[in-house]
């Protein structure tokens, strides 16, 4: 089991830095066009990486409720968890856009360019904390 978690920790690792460095470079290499075909192949990555780190955390969530835990344990426990819950919803969502792009027309359009960094940013954290978490030893 330890091996698996060092794994997926090793996954979120590489997506959450792959993320985080295409979110910082993608003013300086993209060409102005309405496409963006690095976020098109990381997106696949971190679709896996958000159900990953939704697991994590609900497992967290679960080591929580261990009489020994303490209550930071419990309280950073429940916020990971729930900011979990918030980026599955939340890239998905952005994900099923992505899919249907003739479904996006004026505003909708115009909130993308706030919310995809938002849910970039929001995975960066979140995947990060989940592999603190999945990293320790027991």
């Amino acid at each position: 089991m330890e091996f698996l978690k060092r794994i997926v920790a090793i996954y979120l690792v590489l997506t959450a830095l792959a993320v985080f460095f295409n979110f910082i470079l993608t003013p300086v290499y993209h060409d102005g066009s309405p496409e963006y075909p690095i976020w098109e192949w990381i997106n696949y990555f971190m679709a896996a990486g958000v159900v990953l780190a939704l697991i994590a955390n609900f497992a967290r969530k679960r080591a929580s409720t261990d009489p020994y835990a303490t209550d930071a344990d419990v309280m950073w426990a429940n916020i990971a968890l729930y900011a979990s819950i918030a980026l599955a919803m939340l890239f998905f969502w952005q994900y099923l856009w992505l899919m249907y792009p003739e479904n996006e027309t004026g505003d909708a359009a115009l909130s993308h360019t706030l919310y995809f960094p938002f849910v970039d940013a929001l995975y960066v954290v979140v995947a990060l904390d989940s592999v603190r978490f999945l990293w320790r030893r027991e």
